[in-house]
């Protein structure tokens, strides 16, 4: 699986988690479907930003999950946090069940919630054929 098909999967799952495919929820009517707590100047309604357009909000979405996913974090630490690392997209301390949230994601993306995400991306073809 390469970075940008994992970076889907994980942006789709957490976009169910967080109920974007709800009529009428927070992050429709927010067009945020991670439900981002802040993005850089994107306005900030009810303690979520709320997006222009659902596009944008989606490469939000998508652009943190790919820093997370270069930051070689499992999906434990995703979600939960790592030290000085990254503070967690959906950490205990803020009301959330990070584990839960790993695992739901880890179950429908059909990967393991310990092992890091930049582990589970296939290298690119090119790059495999010039390593050996």
């Amino acid at each position: 699986m390469t970075k940008d098909e994992l970076s889907v999967r994980i942006a789709i799952s957490i976009s169910v988690m967080e109920g974007f495919n709800k009529k009428g929820s927070r992050p429709q009517r927010n067009n945020n479907p991670g439900n981002l707590r802040r993005w850089g100047r994107i306005p900030v309604v009810d303690g979520f930003a709320s997006f222009p357009t659902v596009a944008e909000g989606w490469t939000a979405l998508q652009t943190q999950v790919r820093k997370n996913i270069g930051r070689g974090l499992t999906l434990y630490e995703f979600f939960g946090g790592k030290p000085d690392v990254y503070p967690g997209y959906a950490p205990d301390n803020d009301g959330n069940h990070s584990r839960h949230y790993a695992e739901f994601v880890a179950n429908r993306v059909k990967i393991p919630a310990d092992v890091p995400l930049n582990q589970i991306c296939a290298k690119p073809e090119s790059q495999a054929q010039r390593e050996e």
